[in-house]
């Protein structure tokens, strides 16, 4: 069993910080530097400030105890579980996405408690690992799924009344409450406890958090912030993330080899292939070189099978992403290439290209929502970036100080 517990959250205080919307930002990973510096702009006291790459560990916790000291920041009296129902709009359909906050206790994965589900990149958790043994404290939460067909913790989300509402830096409108009742917390944490859990975003902070306690073992270690959503929830939507592989691979040099594999067939823009891969159920990718488009499908996976290295399920091998990272780029073009470049705008790689004017575009559709939660409690790692769970989750509603608990 895993066990979350409610908190005293450190929260900015509506006294000096008129506008939420103005000190929140997306998770410090995703940010570029048009974006940090917009959040910069919009208050001297917003988030980003603190879990910027920008700024020294050091520089970090001087900021963050002035805020305390200044009254920016203040420690709820009452412990509790804080909610956050978000919405947003995605392909002209509306969503809502409801979850909570609260503090975790860190679990080594071989319990099988916590599941990851894609690999990482391991100088990214170094760097969140210096600002936690520095800071004690969680700027950021850990995005977790968790597994409930009854939907109990909605229930009580939806009959707390909420506290604040503001927008995202996407302009997204959220709703923002606190869970305080005793039966309603005892309620999430027996739902909760039931299953492990997976996490959806935040794997580099997690590995941080958990290296963290193993290195310092102490009680106050031994937590860590993160939100909570239920996987089971029809507003849980991942997007695909796309790759951009700049030199060292052509897709037209090799395409006598792809055609023994793919069927191939030439698009007229970046739409029909958005539109194709949408509803394709097979594998399948776009492709992008010299000013021409492809879609490609793969005529059938048996074929590929004997090519791909390793001990794999037959689930694992049928992602898109594995295809691409274990067949097509080691086998089909015969090397690993030292450079990609992820993003989830097909336009944005469109851009890097033009730059460039080499290499290879793939466009990935999203992988399905059961392929994903058979997978991740199968316990295989999926290749990197294989998910984009949108939105992203705003760091700044809640800090979990984990020395004064």
């Amino acid at each position: 069993m895993v066990e979350i517990n409610p908190f005293r959250a450190y929260r900015y205080n509506d006294n000096k910080i008129k506008e939420i919307s103005d000190v929140i930002a997306p998770p410090w990973d995703v940010i570029d530097k048009s974006l940090e510096r917009h959040l910069t702009e919009s208050s001297p006291f917003n988030i980003i400030n603190l879990i910027s790459k920008s700024y020294t560990p050091h520089n970090v916790k001087e900021n963050f105890n002035k805020w305390i000291t200044d009254g920016v920041l203040t420690q709820d009296e009452e412990d509790g579980f804080y909610f956050m129902k978000h919405n947003f709009k995605w392909m002209e359909k509306d969503f809502t996405r409801k979850g909570f906050f609260a503090i975790l206790r860190l679990e080594d994965f071989k319990t099988g408690k916590i599941i990851p589900h894609e690999r990482i990149f391991e100088n990214y958790s170094i760097n969140r690992y210096q600002l936690i043994k520095t800071c004690k404290a969680n700027f950021s939460p850990i995005f977790m799924l968790y597994q409930d067909t009854s939907f109990t913790v909605e229930e009580i989300m939806d009959k707390t009344p909420l506290t604040s509402i503001g927008h995202t830096a996407d302009k997204e409108m959220f709703e923002f409450g606190r869970i305080l009742n005793n039966k309603d917390i005892q309620s999430i944490k027996g739902t909760v406890s039931q299953g492990n859990l997976i996490i959806a975003d935040g794997h580099h902070r997690y590995n941080a958090a958990l290296r963290h306690y193993i290195d310092h073992p102490t009680p106050e270690n031994s937590f860590v912030l993160v939100f909570m959503v239920n996987i089971n929830s029809p507003d849980v939507l991942i997007l695909p993330t796309h790759r951009y592989i700049p030199s060292g691979v052509s897709f037209t040099a090799s395409i006598d080899t792809f055609r023994r594999y793919f069927h191939i067939r030439e698009a007229a823009d970046l739409k029909t292939i958005s539109d194709t891969l949408n509803g394709e159920k097979s594998n399948a990718f776009g492709v992008y070189e010299n000013s021409r488009f492809y879609i490609i499908t793969l005529k059938n996976i048996n074929d590929v099978k004997e090519h791909i290295a390793g001990n794999f399920s037959d689930k694992w091998i049928t992602l898109d992403t594995a295809l691409l990272h274990e067949f097509v780029l080691p086998y089909l073009f015969d090397r690993q290439p030292k450079e990609i470049i992820y993003h989830q705008q097909p336009e944005y790689l469109m851009d890097e290209y033009k730059k460039r004017n080499s290499g290879v575009i793939f466009f990935l559709k999203a992988v399905d929502k059961q392929h994903f939660i058979d997978i991740s409690f199968n316990k295989e790692l999926m290749p990197q970036k294989t998910t984009y769970f949108y939105p992203k989750v705003p760091s700044g509603l809640v800090i979990y100080k984990f020395d004064e608990q």
